[in-house]
């Protein structure tokens, strides 16, 4: 018939006992201060209080019952109010009853009071103050009740607030991810379908390397961050793939700090750097290119740079970013995981070839974010 309450029966029974022993000494507090402690009664001044708190945790249960069971919020039916007050002025009365016997049971077992008439007719005159006491008292239990499921609501609805960002941003950076990998194989299957006029044999090896290379990126495609290790294992993948078409026209050098192959950066993040001094760069040039990869540190931050020797462009970086798919998207996905906490840098001018350089926080996010935020 009963839920459980939420507060655990002991604190709420210290918290009778408390209340109690706190009020009955309250009503010792004018007595010292007319210091007039002769006059003091405790059996007729702190005793009704210590029972009266001592009571309530009993009937606790029943209050939170009502509260469960009969709605007052708005829209609550005609039949959960009226029970409900129905309630309010019954456990008050049950309450005012049972600690009137004990009161007095008390007084006669402590030889301190004999009931008699005279008893009776104090009780009846003292009942309806006292009775409304009770009743104030149910309210205030009955208050609790809503501010702590008030407040449980409200955790739980930041709690789903939290978990439908978290969805969204996952559902945004997937999609930034969609849009990011089509464009690579469009890309990487033009250069397949070049080879394919000139060299087949070379066509064939490119299409398995760019199996593998697929194949490996699905593999992984629930994750946000992977390893600097794992990112360069794509990135070199790729490049192995337009080495075969570019031959000697293509050298590529690596710069990489070692101590940082274990640290997370965004799936996908270098390689279409690599690829956008690919297509802008070194295939519009006929002389031998070159491609620089480096992976370092910036104090706190981890420091990531492509540069090349190739065709660049006489645009600016907002240019660059409103023009090229593949770095506006890095740099969405950028913004959309650091919240502005990272620095995207583009260098280029006609003749001069690219340099791009990304600063991210140097942390442990596969395991912060991708294992959390993944579910």
């Amino acid at each position: 018939m009963f839920k459980r309450i939420p507060i655990p029966f002991i604190y709420v029974l210290a918290a009778g006992i408390f209340l109690g022993l706190i009020i009955g000494f309250k009503t010792l507090i004018p007595y010292m201060y007319w210091d007039k402690l002769d006059d003091y009664v405790w059996f007729q001044s702190a005793l009704p209080h210590i029972i009266n708190y001592l009571f309530w945790p009993l009937l606790v249960p029943f209050v939170y019952w009502t509260f469960e069971q009969f709605k007052l919020a708005k829209g609550a039916s005609f039949r959960d109010r009226a029970i409900t007050i129905l309630m309010s002025l019954l456990i008050p009365f049950i309450h005012e009853a049972v600690t009137t016997v004990i009161y007095f049971v008390m007084l006669e077992f402590l030889d301190k009071y004999q009931f008699d008439e005279k008893a009776w007719l104090l009780i009846k005159a003292a009942f309806p103050s006292v009775y409304i006491g009770r009743i104030v008292e149910f309210w205030i239990i009955y208050g609790l009740f809503a501010a702590f499921d008030y407040y449980k609501k409200y955790k739980n609805k930041q709690a789903e607030v939290g978990r439908m960002e978290a969805q969204l941003n996952r559902t945004k950076l997937a999609v930034l991810k969609m849009q990011l990998q089509p464009h690579f194989l469009f890309n990487a299957l033009n250069s397949i379908s070049s080879l394919m006029e000139i060299d087949v044999k070379k066509a064939q090896t490119v299409t398995a390397k760019l199996g593998d290379l697929l194949r490996g990126i699905l593999e992984q495609d629930q994750r946000v961050f992977v390893t600097i290790k794992e990112e360069l294992d794509y990135v070199k993948t790729y490049l192995e793939i337009e080495k075969i078409r570019f031959e000697e026209r293509l050298d590529v050098e690596y710069e990489i700090d070692g101590r940082l192959l274990d640290f997370s950066i965004p799936m996908l993040m270098i390689q279409p750097l690599v690829e956008n001094s690919i297509k802008h760069g070194i295939a519009k040039i006929s002389r031998p290119g070159k491609i620089k990869v480096e992976v370092g540190e910036a104090g706190d931050r981890i420091s990531i740079k492509v540069t090349d020797n190739g065709m660049g462009q006489d645009l600016s970086e907002n240019k660059m970013l409103e023009k090229g798919i593949g770095l506006r998207n890095v740099r969405a996905r950028l913004q959309e995981l650091f919240d502005g906490d990272y620095r995207l840098a583009i260098k280029t001018s006609k003749g001069e070839g690219f340099s791009i350089e990304i600063e991210i926080p140097k942390n442990n996010y596969y395991e912060n974010y991708s294992n959390d935020h993944r579910r």
